[in-house]
């Protein structure tokens, strides 16, 4: 996986995602990173509510290939997280939250 993660990540439009398949199995193996993207996945979810921010965020495909998308998230859960439009992606696949 490690890997996978060194890669550029390609950016996408996030009408691209219902077209993608993702990661099945989870993307980070350090408990301490996958609390603490739990943690920016519920501070962007906050931010997307309150102040329709957006975030970067960085995911890994059922093919590996490294993601990223410029969205705003609406809720966020340990199973999945939701963006605009009903778009589910599932927290395991999740590499990374940036906020600008």
């Amino acid at each position: 996986m490690e890997k996978i993660l060194q890669q550029e990540a390609t950016l996408i439009e996030k009408e691209d995602l219902s077209t993608i398949f993702f990661s099945k199995i989870d993307v980070l193996e350090d408990p301490v990173k996958r609390r603490l993207r739990q943690i920016y996945l519920e501070k962007a979810e906050r931010l997307g509510n309150a102040y329709h921010g957006k975030v970067k965020m960085t995911f890994v495909t059922e093919d590996k290939k490294l993601m990223k998308v410029h969205t705003t998230i609406w809720s966020a859960d340990q199973q999945y997280i939701t963006l605009k439009g009903g778009i589910h992606i599932p927290t395991l696949a999740i590499v990374e939250v940036e906020f600008s």
